[in-house]
Formats: C-alpha cells, structure tokens, sequence
C-alpha cells in the first residue's frame, strides 16, 4: 500500500498492472488490497488497476472527507496527485455508491462508469437492505444503537468461518458455490479482510452514509456511460436498487446474471461478466 499526499488529505491506495486505468470503488467492510485478487482478471486483460481506500479505512483519514461527495473530492485531488485526468470507475457492492457518488460529482473525469452487485438508494425504507437485515434499520437510524449494532456484527464476524460467509453472501446460489472452488477460495480471502475493514471508521461511517445521504437526487442526470451488472438472486443488495436506478438512468446498460449472488466474480455466468464489463471498458476508452 501507497500514501499520496493531495490538497484535501492523505490518501492510501494499492495498484497492479499497466495499460488504461481503471479506477475501483472497494466495497464496505474491506479495505482496498481485499479487492485487487478478487479483481485479478482486470489486471491479466491489461488494465491498470488503482484502488484508493476510501476516508476512513486504512490509512485514509475519514476527517474532513465525510461524506459522499467528500469521497468523490478527495479522490480527484488523488488522481490530479497521479496525473490523471480521465479514467474508467468501477465500484461493488457499497462501493457502487462511491462510484455512482464519482460518476455523478466528477462527469468530466469519468469515461465509463461500471456498477457491480450494487447498492445505490439511500436507507430510507427497509426494503433497501437485505431480507435478513431490515429488523436493523431503526438501530442504524440512531448513532448509538448503529455502534452497537455493528459492534455485534464485528462479533459475529469473529466467530464465523468461511462456510457461514458463503451460505451469506451466496444466498439462494449457495449450494452450487459451496462446490465452486473460486467462490470457496473468495470466502477465505474475504473473512479476514472483514474483520479487520469493519474495525475501520469508514466502516460506520459507510453506514451513516446509506441511511441519511442520496447519492444520486431524483432530479439528478448521470451523463457519463453506465454499465450495471448484477445477480437478481443477490441476497446482500436487494434487487430494487437496480431497479429504481434504471427508472431515473433509462440509457444505463443492465445485465442479469446468473453468478453467486453477491460473489458476481463467480458461479455460472462469471465469465460472461468478466467479458461484459471488459468490452464496455474498451468501447469507452477514447471517450
């Protein structure tokens, strides 16, 4: 990992590989390195690879960077730290927020926009969170209780092993994952990595974020070109956040898939998203 100082505060980041850059939201609960085997075929197509911690993990400080739109000036001033004027941005999971948040805030800056598995609404309604976790959303309502709350999650992380993890984020798909030896070795990796990201400040702050802020205003217009790909199984982000997407972003591109529910990396139709985002990446490279 990489400390750059910028304008508006140190920022940590990891990269690998060579050729167009790709800047990667990571996902909450991890830091930014969780991401990059995950991602490694990027990095074997000939992508540069450059994923930041966002404020508040790592080394990334999450003051004055707070907010969403904080996220999106921040990593600006990285890119102008970098040389960097425009570049493709992919996001996962919660970090398609920050990408969306990029996307939305820094058009200039962005030639494509790739959204993997994504959370997008803000919490204003349980139907935004997974099925199994919407008894929690008046707790992440109240500073309080949402410490409390995730500080028995990072319990609950402590005490569970990678098979837990899978049947989690697997969901429905989790029978066919438990003999996918990628999706396995994704488990692994990941738990790990989520024990340490959720003791990081931009952990909570992520869930701060998702209930009060709206990344992306009803009346907003997200101008730059859009790829969303996702498994409408996925159990962690409930596939009305693609849907509401869709209906303010008509010229977006959606792809349904059939992969391991959250774990779009593996399962069926792995490689039909490897190949899908590859090619929009490609086809927007002059833009």
């Amino acid at each position: 990992m990489t400390v750059t100082a910028t304008e508006l505060g140190p920022v940590e980041y990891c990269e690998a590989g060579r050729g167009e850059p790709v800047l990667y939201f990571h996902g909450t609960g991890v830091c930014g390195d969780a991401m990059l085997p995950i991602e490694s075929r990027l990095v074997d197509d000939g992508f540069r690879l450059l994923i930041p911690n966002r404020p508040g993990y790592g080394a990334t400080p999450l003051e004055p960077n707070v907010s969403a739109l904080g996220c999106s000036s921040v990593v600006a001033a990285w890119l102008d730290s970098l040389g960097i004027d425009r570049i493709s941005v992919m996001g996962s999971s919660g970090g398609a927020a920050f990408a969306l948040g990029f996307g939305f805030h820094q058009p200039q800056r962005t030639k494509s926009l790739v959204l993997l598995c994504p959370q997008l609404h803000r919490w204003d309604a349980a139907q935004w969170l997974p099925a199994s976790s919407r008894w929690t959303l008046p707790f992440l309502r109240h500073r309080p209780l949402r410490k409390l709350l995730l500080a028995g999650y990072r319990l609950q992380l402590a005490r569970m092993g990678p098979e837990a993890l899978l049947r989690m984020e697997a969901g429905a798909r989790y029978d066919d994952m438990a003999r996918d030896p990628a999706a396995v070795e994704i488990a692994m990796t990941s738990l790990p990595a989520m024990r340490s990201g959720t003791r990081c400040a931009g952990f909570e702050n992520d869930m701060r974020i998702f209930v009060e802020e709206d990344i992306l205003q009803d009346d907003g217009k997200l101008t730059v070109p859009t790829l969303v790909i996702h498994d409408e199984a996925d159990p962690m982000a409930p596939v009305a956040h693609v849907e509401w997407f869709q209906s303010l972003v008509p010229h977006c591109e959606r792809v349904r898939v059939c992969a391991g529910g959250h774990l779009i990396w593996v399962g069926q139709d792995a490689d039909v998203v490897h190949k899908t985002r590859m090619e929009f990446l490609r086809r927007h490279e002059e833009c």
